[in-house]
Parts: structure tokens; sequence; C-alpha cells
């Protein structure tokens, strides 16, 4: 009885250690892995002659359908298109909702994230970013009879209308503001005017392309509301070295020979490829 004891034991103890051995070969090709077939590498993109974008197509003038002819376009959708001329590639748009692009590029869904992303330190632990192509700063939208909202400090207790993991959004709640969940601003706007929200947060002159588009009384934009000088790039997954060369090479390009001037002035109706000082900004 004590020998066949003995017997189970080793052979548990076999079974056990063969297990562990098994859980180590697993755990190291996991590891190993995405490095093998990683999505968004410059020599996989270049055979296949794409280039995998994710967008919103819900963010005037940024990225959006136009009304007359149903396309894609915006201002981060045509600087694409241009990068991609550059590289000599075809783009594939995939449009999905503001909080799914960096999950999607993280797991390999799409090569490059274009959606009017600031640089931000915790993004930057996550991802990478293409050199610099839009300079600006933040600010709000309110109702027009609304006068309690004139700087950052007094969202304290207000409700701000966005996307729960746009910098806009965090920044709201750092001063103290609930965030309520939207996609697209079209959807903010008729609630600010009915009071279900009390602001807007985002690039000053995304907003004032809004509300141009919008059109409709009831909203205005705080002119002396200024907050968080933003830094616009591209995005992609971390440790893209050869991608990034390539994106920083064909943006410089472009930003040297004034595409994106001419660009940004046609969807922003200013400047925005170069970093000015702002009076005022906090």
């Amino acid at each position: 009885m004590r020998t066949k004891n003995i017997v189970v034991s080793v052979l548990l103890l076999s079974l056990i250690l063969l297990l562990a051995a098994c859980g180590k070969g697993e755990e190291k090709a996991s590891n190993t892995e995405p490095a093998k077939d990683k999505q968004n590498s410059w020599e996989k993109i270049e055979k296949k002659g794409k280039i995998v974008v994710g967008t919103e197509g819900l963010y005037y003038p940024v990225t959006y359908f136009d009304e007359k002819t149903k396309e894609l376009t915006g201002f981060d959708v045509e600087v694409v298109r241009e990068v991609a001329k550059r590289l000599n590639l075809e783009v594939e748009f995939k449009t999905m909702e503001f909080d799914g692009i960096l999950p999607s590029l993280r797991s390999g869904k799409i090569d490059l994230a274009a959606n009017d992303f600031t640089i931000t330190k915790e993004r930057k632990e996550k991802f990478d970013f293409s050199i610099p192509y839009k300079y600006s700063y933040g600010s709000a939208i309110v109702r027009e009879d609304d006068h309690s909202i004139k700087k950052p400090e007094d969202l304290k207790g207000k409700k701000v209308g966005g996307s729960l993991t746009s910098n806009y959004s965090k920044y709201a709640e750092s001063q103290g503001a609930e965030v309520v969940a939207y996609t697209g601003s079209d959807a903010v706007l008729p609630d600010i005017i009915n009071g279900r929200v009390d602001a807007m947060l985002n690039d000053y002159l995304v907003l004032i392309q809004t509300l141009k588009q919008y059109n409709k009384p009831g909203l205005k934009l705080v002119e002396e509301f200024k907050f968080e000088p933003n830094v616009g790039a591209f995005v992609m997954q971390k440790n893209s070295p050869e991608l990034k060369a390539k994106i920083d090479q064909a943006l410089q390009e472009l930003i040297d020979d004034g595409t994106v001037k001419k660009l940004s002035e046609k969807f922003y109706g200013a400047d925005v490829s170069h970093e000015v000082e702002i009076e005022g900004l906090k």
C-alpha cells in the first residue's frame, strides 16, 4: 500500500512539472508571437501596399462624411491621404466610435489612428506618435444665456458631454465636472441647449467650425475659456520605429512644402501646422 502511494505521488509530481513546463512554453510563445506578426510593421504594410487607418467619421472638421458626396473627408483624413501618396500606399479607412480607436490599434485591427489625437504622457506610455502636425488649445461651448462658465475652475459640479476616453473629458473630470458619454458632437449640442449637460470641451478651432456647421441659435463659444495647449499627431502601436520613421518623413515634407498649412486653412480657417504663443492660456 505504501509503495502504491509512493508511485502515485511520483506520477502526480511528474504531471505537475510537465504542466508547469508547458505553461512556461505557452507564456514564452505569447510574449514573442506579436513581434513575429506585428500588424503595423512597415515591412508588412509596404508588402500589402495599403495602410489601414482608424477614424471616427463623426468629428467635424477633422473626420466626417461630406453631405453632398457622402465621401469621408476632413483635415486628418486628407493629411493621411497625402502621407499615403508620399509612401506609395493605398488607404483603407475604418470608421468606429472614438473610444474604440486606440483599442483597435493596440489589437492590430488598424495600422494607424487619425482622429485629432493629442500627445499625452499617458498615451505615450502605450503608443508611439508621429511628429506633430497640429497645434491648438482647449475651449468650451455653453448655452448662450449661461454666464457661469468662464474659466476651467467653473466646471466644478457641472455636466460636460463628450467621449469618455478623450483628453478633454479627462480634463473636465480633473476640474470636478461629471462627464456624460456621447458619440459625436451633433448629439451633445442639442442637450446643451435643453439643459441636460452644461458644456462641451474640445479644441478651440474645432469648436468654431462645429458651431458654424450646427448653425442654430442658443449656443456660444466661451472665448476667454482657454486651457492646455494641445499637440496633435497620428498614433501607432508601441515600438514601431520603421513605420514611425516613414510617417514622420512624409509628414515633415508635407509641413515644409505647405500642404498641411493649406489643408488646415481649408478645414479650420487657420494655419495649425506650427506652434504659436496663445495669450491668456492657462
